[in-house]
Formats: C-alpha cells, structure tokens, sequence
C-alpha cells in the first residue's frame, strides 16, 4: 500500500516533473536571452513587470487549483459544463478587471519610473490568466500530467522564439512583453483542443456545492504566496538606483529556479490529496510530497552555495560581483516560500480553508521589513530570509 501510494505520487510528480521542468528551461532560456540581449536597466524593468504577471497569474493559479479541485472524480459531461460556465464568467471578470488595470498603471508608471503604455500593455495578460486556467486545471483535474506538460511548453518554445526575433528587430523590452502574450494565447488556444473529446460529450449540470465559499479562500491563499515570492523585485525597483534594481533582478531570478522547479510536487500533490477520502492517507502522500520536495531543495541550495559566480555569469552572461555573497540569501528564502506553498496547497486539499484570510499580513510584514532594511542588497536580502521564516511559520500555525 504505501509503495503505490509513494510510486501514484512519484508517478504524478515524476512526469510533471519532467514535462513542467522543460517549461521551466525554456523560461529560464527566455531571461538567459533577455538579459544578454537588453542592457541591465531594461532587463530590470522586464523582471519588474515579469513580477505584475506573477501577481496577476494569482488569478491563474487560483482558478486551476478551483477547476481541478471540482473536476477531479467528474465525468466529462459534468467537466464539459463547468468549463463552458467557468469560461463565460471568467471572460467577464476579465475585461472588468483589464479596465481597472489600465486606471491603476497611471500612478504604478510613475512610481516604477517604467512608461505608462509598456505597464498597460503587460495588463492583457489579465484575459488569459483568467481564461487558461480553466482549460488547465481540468486537464490536471483529470491526470492528464503528460497533456498539461505539453501545453505549457508549447507556451515557452513560442515565447522563447518570438522574444528573440522581437528583440532582434529593436522592439526591446516591448518585444519580450509581445513575445509572453503571443505563447500565452497560444497554449489557451491548444488547451480548448487537448479537451475536444470533453466539448464532444453531451452535457450534464455539474453540482459543484461549495465551489464559491471554497473559490475565495483559495484565492486569497494564492495570491498571498504568488504576491510573496514576486513583490521584492517591485520593492527593489522602487528604493534602488535601475542599475542595482537589474542586479537584484537577476538574484532573484536565479532563486526562483527553486520554487519553479519544486512545483510540479506541489501540482502533483493536490489532486491525488483532494481525491482520497482517507486521512491517514493524506498524512502519507503529503509525507512523501514534503520529502520529495526537501530532497530538491537541498540540493538546489548547495548548487547556489557552491558556485553563484558561476549561476551568475551562466544567466546573465557577466559577471557581477554585487550580488554573488548574497545570492544564497534570495535562493533560502525562496525554498521557505516552497515550503509554505505545499502545505498549504495540502490544506486547501482537505477544504482546511479557514486560515487562509489572514495569509496577507504576511506579505505587509514582508513589504514593512523590506522598505526598513533597503540600505544595501545584503540587508534587503536577509529581510526577505526573515520575511519568509515568518511566513512559513505563519502557515503552519494558522491552517492548525
């Protein structure tokens, strides 16, 4: 019993891994090309509004966890109507939210110094953040590992090629921000095709009880984590010089190789927990996730430990000097936050939901310490460590 259990979760994981992993490289090849072929000023503004699609991608991350959450042990009748309600209702929300967007970047361009039609442009992201996730998670409602894989690398291979060539022909920063949409469109675009037989079905009206007072815990939980691991790059913009600002942003990135990396576990995890009924079982798939999970962690930090002039001058293609002590520092607060991040995703699989509203303070605590440390980049970056070890601390406790 519990080899088929560790082996279900292996399995899961494994090919998540494998498949979500390759996303992840080509993402990283993405920022390996983006920042030897924008000047590092640029480059700082690209990972600033890479961390506005992060937090925006909450809406992405919420809404598939929901989707897989409620189409998991479904039949495709039943998936086939959630997903044509969900989409509707989605579509609307989103042309809402992209107007509120484009009032909210006026002031957000003058304090991020990045001009106001480059901020607004990053804002149509919000339409697929909304729309994707959907397709998605019931793909990875339904186990389909090895089809959600897909989908999400197709998305990197079309960012990747068309960034360069964008890039290439001048458009600069501008290109890159095109180059995201077009792979994002993209996967929408071959996610509605991976479920054809679904739409094929005839429909039934799914029973989704609970699904709206599950929806909005869910949703704060994603967004405190999402808006954790991404707000240092905005806070770094706004108290350095564009110069140091790219530095950090190239230190931070390299970190989040470590959550990126381990998240396929996570993925993999929620379903397979939200599936079974039985809760020494959960105990157990958790245990082996969290196992799985520390091993990779380990093993990423002592890479980052042992060569950062290396990780460096490998992602950036120079040398710089001001981040290489400090690299180590940015890479344990990220495993933190992947730690936090599976347990609770492991809650929200048991419908544990009732903590999860007081998840934000942790993000005011982490702007507070961050904006009092920002003298230098080795106190910003212990205050994000300290910021982090609060963090995970706080999500046991509340989701006891």
């Amino acid at each position: 019993m519990k080899k088929k259990l560790f082996n279900t979760i292996l399995g899961g994981s494994l090919l998540l891994l494998i498949t979500i992993n390759i996303f992840f490289v080509l993402n990283y090849f993405f920022h390996f090309a983006m920042a030897r072929m924008l000047p590092i000023e640029q480059y700082g503004i690209l990972v600033t509004l890479y961390s506005i699609i992060y937090i925006l991608a909450v809406f992405t991350e919420s809404i598939q966890l929901v989707i897989t959450k409620y189409t998991t042990g479904k039949n495709e009748g039943e998936i086939k109507n959630l997903v044509k309600k969900s989409s509707a209702k989605s579509f609307k929300i989103s042309l809402l939210l992209f107007f509120v967007y484009l009032i909210i970047s006026i002031p957000l361009s003058i304090v991020l110094k990045i001009e106001y039609p480059l901020v607004a442009l990053t804002g149509v992201i919000i339409f697929s953040s909304f729309l994707l996730p959907i397709t998605r998670g019931a793909l990875q409602g339904q186990k389909r590992f090895g089809t959600l894989g897909f989908n999400m690398i197709s998305e990197a291979l079309i960012k990747l090629s068309s960034a360069i060539f964008l890039v290439l022909i001048g458009w600069m920063v501008y290109g890159a921000v095109i180059a995201t949409l077009l792979g994002t469109y993209f996967s929408l675009l071959i996610s509605f095709v991976s479920l054809k037989d679904i739409f094929k079905t005839k429909e039934i009206k799914s029973k989704n009880i609970g699904i709206y007072a599950y929806s909005a815990p869910v949703f704060v939980a994603i967004i405190a984590v999402i808006v954790f691991y991404s707000i240092d790059v905005i806070i770094a913009k706004i108290f350095f010089s564009a110069e140091i600002a790219g530095y950090y942003a190239v230190a931070s990135m390299i970190s989040k190789v470590i959550f990126f990396g381990t998240q396929p576990i996570s993925k993999a995890m929620f379903p397979i927990s939200s599936e079974s009924k039985d809760g020494e079982r959960r105990k157990k798939i958790f245990k082996y996730a969290l196992l799985l999970l520390g091993g990779l962690i380990i093993a990423g930090l002592l890479v980052v430990y042992l060569f950062p002039g290396l990780l460096i001058k490998i992602f950036s293609g120079r040398d710089i000097p001001q981040i290489t002590n400090i690299l180590i520092l940015p890479a344990i607060a990220t495993s933190l936050i992947s730690l936090a991040n599976l347990n609770i995703l492991y809650k929200l699989s048991q419908g544990k939901v009732r903590g999860c509203f007081y998840l934000p303070i942790f993000i005011i605590i982490e702007v507070i310490l961050m904006s009092i440390f920002s003298s230098n980049l080795t106190s910003f970056s212990l205050a994000f460590v300290l910021s982090s070890i609060i963090f995970l601390i706080g999500s046991i406790i509340l989701h006891k």
